[in-house]
C-alpha cells in the first residue's frame, strides 16, 4: 500500500491519517472489561507491528522515504510509551479470555516491566535517530530495536504454532 501511495503522491497524507488514527487508539486499557482490554491490546500491537513493517520495508528499499521512517518511528515510540497500560490485571489469560500474553506478565511483573522499559528506551533511540534522517544509522538502530521486541516475545508472548 505504501508503494502505491508513493507513486500517486498521496503517501504523506495517508501516513498522517494512519498516524492520527493510531495515536487516537494507543492509550490506556484501564477500566475496560477484560475482552475489551485484550482487544485494545491486540489493536495496539497490530498497529505497532504495522509501523515496524513500514520501517523494515523502507529500510530494505533502494530509496527509503525518510518521512515514512520518521512517522513510523513516532508511532513506535508512542506505542512503547502506552504499552504499560495494555496489560490490566483483569486481562490475564484464563478460560474465556483469548490472548497470546503469557501469565508471566502478571506473575513476574518486574522482569516484564524491564522488558517494556528496554523496548521503550530503544524505541525512543530509534525515534531520535530517525529525526536525523541518517538512513544508515536507522538501519543499525532498527536492528537493536527489533532485538528488544524479540526478547520480550520470547519471555512474555505465546507464539502461534507454525
Amino acid at each position: 500500500m505504501v508503494s502505491a501511495l508513493k507513486s500517486t503522491g498521496l503517501w504523506c497524507g495517508a501516513a498522517v491519517a494512519v498516524l492520527a488514527s493510531f495515536t487516537a487508539g494507543v492509550g490506556s486499557t484501564a477500566g475496560l472489561a477484560e475482552p475489551a482490554a485484550v482487544g485494545a491490546r491486540v489493536h495496539g500491537f497490530r498497529e505497532l507491528g504495522a509501523a515496524f513493517k513500514n520501517v523494515n520495508d523502507e529500510l530494505k528499499s533502494g530509496t527509503p522515504q525518510v518521512m515514512i521512517l520518521q512517522l513510523s518511528a513516532r508511532q513506535i515510540r508512542d506505542a512503547s510509551r502506552a504499552q504499560s497500560n495494555w496489560f490490566p490485571a483483569d486481562s490475564a489469560p484464563r478460560p474465556g479470555i483469548k490472548t497470546a500474553a503469557k501469565p508471566e506478565i502478571w506473575s513476574q511483573p518486574i522482569p516484564f516491566k524491564k522488558a517494556q522499559d528496554d523496548f521503550a528506551a530503544q524505541a525512543n533511540a530509534f525515534y531520535q535517530v530517525a529525526a536525523t534522517g541518517d538512513v544508515a544509522a536507522m538501519r543499525k538502530q532498527a536492528k537493536t530495536l527489533g532485538g528488544t521486541c524479540a526478547a520480550c516475545h520470547r519471555g512474555f508472548r505465546v507464539e502461534a504454532p507454525r
